[in-house]
């Protein structure tokens, strides 16, 4: 009895409890871990992050558009049973988002100078940590403080 049941196939009512589903499904599980989730569940995953959380309640109906756009980008195309709707100026900040109907470079001028910045930081970085290891000056480092003075 005991080996009749255990070569009978295993019968799973969740796709990810199969070994061989898993392994299928990792990767589409790692890049959307709502992938699959039923409208109840995803309603019991928000509840329970707002409650962990704390946020306020000012900021439930931005959470769960949020969540219902993480688990499928088209989620507000058509008329929803719950009864949530995106903004005109919601839809309009998604469409720009969109790389096939928006414009991606159509960004903030200050988010490209903190890209900048940034990048700067870390080529400043790895110069000083590059001499710090060799003690030579590099040419790099003396390129960049003439740049920097010329600036200043």
């Amino acid at each position: 009895m005991a080996l009749e049941a255990a070569n009978e196939p295993k019968v799973s009512s969740h796709p990810y409890d199969d070994d061989d589903a898993a392994s299928l499904n990792i990767n589409s599980k790692l890049v959307n871990p709502f992938i699959g989730k039923t409208h109840e569940e995803m309603d019991r995953l928000i509840n329970a992050f707002m409650e962990k959380t704390r946020i306020d309640e000012i900021y439930a109906e931005h959470i769960r558009k949020g969540a219902y756009l993480a688990q499928d980008h088209e989620a507000f195309d058509d008329l929803r049973e719950d009864g949530l709707q995106l903004k005109p100026e919601e839809r309009a900040a998604l469409i720009m988002e969109d790389p096939k109907r928006g414009n991606k470079w159509n960004q903030p001028w200050t988010m490209y100078a903190l890209v900048g910045c940034c990048s700067l930081g870390a080529a400043v970085q790895g110069w000083d940590e590059h001499n710090s290891i060799t003690h030579m000056p590099s040419a790099s480092a003396k390129v960049l403080v003439a740049l920097i003075e010329t600036l200043a």
